[in-house]
């Protein structure tokens, strides 16, 4: 079997609510730390840069365009250390108030190959953002990547969309609380993996009520890799991307799939 390796790095940190100042700086210097252990990609929490819990008219204020000054410290930060970065962050939509939870992905030549918008949003997120209405999967030179904002991944359909676009790792940026982190978090993302037999990493926030715990499961469900439920952590593990045809060889859930039991037209729109 041919190895095909890429490491991760999982930036799980407490944002500051508001200070966008201050979360840049804790990204900028885990890119840092994660390009010197080597990684390929570095990922942040969902509204990594803003904070989660800001009320609406702040969270406007916050909301930065897709290549904003935000964007743009990533995309220099990631062709100065060679290394590929997805972070959430509020988008600003052309019309004033719109506004999205978005993640923006930024490979390691400085350029951004990814902007995705939440497609579902959770409780009074409704309040807060558009939603989006894309499940991309990105092509990159380590993989193909696939990307979600927490409450996509409690749903089957979007990790199979991608999945069937040919996504070997699934991203998930979260903002995930203590209380459903058991029987969620933990199971919608071993879940997701084992349904589809790729890889999933999920990058979740500590502090205010969060679960941590952000992790790394492979194709067979099981979890490789996971932070404290607490503490702020670098998570870096090194996946074999070889092994999602080995496990894909043994169990055929990809193969006796029944594509045509679903509607095309409707996969395809994505």
């Amino acid at each position: 079997m041919k190895k095909r390796t890429v490491k991760l790095a999982l930036g799980q940190f407490e944002s500051i609510q508001g200070d966008t100042r201050a979360n840049l700086a804790k990204m900028l210097e885990m890119t840092d730390r994660a390009a010197e252990a080597g990684a390929d990609l570095v990922v942040f929490p969902e509204l990594a840069y803003s904070g989660y819990f800001c009320p609406s008219y702040q969270m406007q204020q916050l909301a930065e365009p897709q290549d904003g000054p935000f964007v743009q410290q990533l995309r220099k930060k990631a062709q100065e250390k060679r290394i590929h970065i997805i972070a959430g962050y509020p988008e600003a939509g052309p019309v004033t108030g719109k506004m999205y939870n978005s993640c923006i992905f930024v490979d390691d030549d400085g350029n951004i190959i990814e902007n995705m918008r939440k497609v579902y949003s959770w409780g009074e997120e409704k309040l807060k953002f558009a939603e989006g209405k894309r499940y991309p999967v990105v092509k990159t030179k380590f993989g193909n990547v696939g990307m979600l904002i927490c409450y996509d991944v409690e749903y089957p359909e979007p990790a199979r969309i991608e999945a069937l676009k040919g996504a070997e790792i699934i991203i998930d940026c979260s903002v995930w609380s203590i209380n459903p982190a058991e029987h969620r978090w933990h199971v919608d993302l071993q879940a997701n993996a084992l349904f589809n037999l790729l890889f999933v990493a999920g990058c979740n926030t500590v502090g205010d009520n969060l679960c941590g715990s952000s992790m790394v499961v492979g194709p067979d469900g099981e979890i490789r890799a996971m932070a404290s439920r607490t503490e702020e952590e670098l998570l870096i593990h090194e996946i074999d991307l070889g092994e999602i045809l080995e496990i894909r060889s043994r169990i055929p859930y990809i193969n006796d799939f029944k594509e045509d039991t679903f509607s095309m037209d409707a996969l395809n729109k994505y």
